[in-house]
């Protein structure tokens, strides 16, 4: 399913934006889908934890054929402390995709925000 709704989605927005080219992004995918779609990892947490298994889920999907991934950068939900919010954007800056992106209830999080 995830291949055919990237590859309808890539149709319809090539169709619509003529010359430019489509960016869309997905957490569900299917082997292929890295011709028509970037992959993140879905909503995460912003704790260490959450950091911890970014890495590896990004190398893993990037040796499988998937290079445009990222994750959440400091996490979706929750609210990062300094130091956390500090390193996930240390490691953030070497993702193929970065994405700062979080739940609408959680605390601002631009990094001048933190001293």
């Amino acid at each position: 399913y995830g291949l055919l709704h990237h590859m309808a989605s890539y149709d319809g927005l090539k169709k619509r934006l003529g010359n430019l080219r489509p960016f869309i992004l997905t957490r569900s995918f299917f082997s292929g889908s890295q011709r028509y779609a970037g992959v993140w990892t879905g909503d995460n947490m912003a704790n260490w934890d959450h950091l911890k298994v970014a890495q590896p889920m990004l190398l893993s999907l990037s040796v499988s054929g998937i290079p445009h991934v990222g994750s959440d950068v400091g996490g979706f939900f929750g609210n990062p402390d300094s130091e956390l919010l500090t390193r996930w954007y240390q490691i953030g800056a070497f993702h193929p995709f970065f994405r700062a992106h979080s739940h609408i209830e959680t605390n601002r999080r631009e990094p001048w925000l933190f001293g």
